[in-house]
């Protein structure tokens, strides 16, 4: 039997080519569980295929959500706008009317006692300089 093993074929030995085929099966095992992998890289690939249509659906969905914050966004935009116009108007009116009414008021052309209109300045002062930027206020003296 030994002589079975080492008599020569062609270029090998029986157990030559038995070591030869088990190498060639291993080869192609590995080939073809790496096959996907082998050509993974290729643009056309199933792989490249599937991240690129997830990079576009994350896109998408980017600017969905973007598009969501910036009508939210507008919304309340125009919801502050709708509030100050609205108190704008209101105090207008209500200036309107005190004014109004403080000009023909009965007292209207009574003087103030002295001490109250010295708290009125003092008031009107210290209004001018919490918030200088009032219509009304002067500029301080060291302003430029």
């Amino acid at each position: 039997m030994r002589g079975w093993l080492t008599r020569p074929i062609g270029p090998l030995a029986p157990l030559g080519w038995l070591i030869a085929g088990v190498a060639v099966l291993i080869a192609v095992g590995f080939l073809a569980s790496a096959w996907d992998r082998m050509w993974a890289w290729l643009p056309w690939s199933d792989e490249r295929r599937a991240e690129r249509a997830e990079a576009q659906r994350d896109a998408a969905e980017d600017r969905a959500l973007s598009a969501e914050l910036e009508a939210e966004g507008q919304a309340d935009q125009v919801r502050r706008i709708d509030t100050y116009a609205h108190q704008i108007l209101t105090i207008q009116t209500e200036t309107a009317a005190a004014s109004a009414a403080a000009r023909s008021a009965p007292d209207a052309d009574t003087p103030l006692d002295p001490d109250r209109a010295d708290r009125l300045r003092h008031h009107d002062g210290e209004l001018c300089r919490t918030a200088p930027g009032l219509a009304g206020c002067r500029t301080p003296p060291d302003a430029p």
